[in-house]
């Protein structure tokens, strides 16, 4: 890195990352106060990580206060992804020279099922755990694992994903929400699909009700 353009945010004119940066010769750019298009590439690449975040949140019900980690997702996801600049290439090619391994790659908010070893719990208590695929880890196959009843966010390796639950989920979430959207269009403003329109240099045109479901 050759230069940083940044905000005037504490964490970026801290002594501690000033010294970092004149350690690794990085030229620092700080845009005036209240004017973010001076850093408008910061900001839109933020729009498109929050707005993916945001997607994926919805789409299985997660707890919103696990926000970050859908953050955390959407760029590890993102890293993975081919992209335009760097010819179809993706960024963790790029940086590693390697081909990355998409098979590890799951659905967020996916329930999972672990098994308790022996020795980790008492005799009577259950032999399996019941959590919410939240995110990865730089190490492929651990996952992120979150558990509602205690709270807690670990890291995990052998489990079960339960993804066709989780595909249900999202399509019924997808009709209903295009069930509320379509009680939003008035009647009137629906066309039947044979009914023909006004004529165009003799050319008779019809319109067509054709539903759209957002993604």
């Amino acid at each position: 890195m050759k230069a940083l353009r940044s905000d005037n945010g504490g964490e970026y004119i801290s002594d501690e990352f000033k010294d970092f940066c004149k350690v690794e010769w990085i030229e620092r750019e700080l845009i005036a106060p209240h004017n973010p298009q001076q850093n408008r590439v910061a900001k839109r690449k933020n729009r498109t990580i929050v707005g993916a975040a945001r997607a994926m949140l919805h789409d299985q019900g997660i707890p919103l206060h696990l926000w970050a980690e859908a953050c955390n997702t959407t760029v590890y996801v993102q890293n993975h992804c081919p992209h335009r600049i760097l010819g179809m290439s993706t960024p963790k090619e790029a940086y590693s020279g390697k081909t990355p391994d998409l098979s590890h790659l799951r659905i967020l908010g996916a329930n999972i099922y672990m098994h308790v070893t022996k020795d980790a719990r008492k005799k009577l208590e259950p032999t399996v755990e019941v959590g919410i695929f939240v995110g990865y880890t730089d190490t492929p196959h651990n996952y992120r694992v979150y558990f509602p009843d205690s709270g807690k966010t670990v890291v995990r390796q052998d489990i079960k994903f339960q993804e066709e639950k989780a595909m249900k989920r999202s399509l019924e979430r997808e009709l209903h929400l295009y069930a509320d959207e379509e009680l939003l269009v008035p009647k009137d403003e629906l066309q039947d699909v044979d009914q023909p329109q006004d004529e165009v240099h003799g050319v008779e045109e019809t319109t067509h009700a054709v539903p759209t479901i957002r993604g």
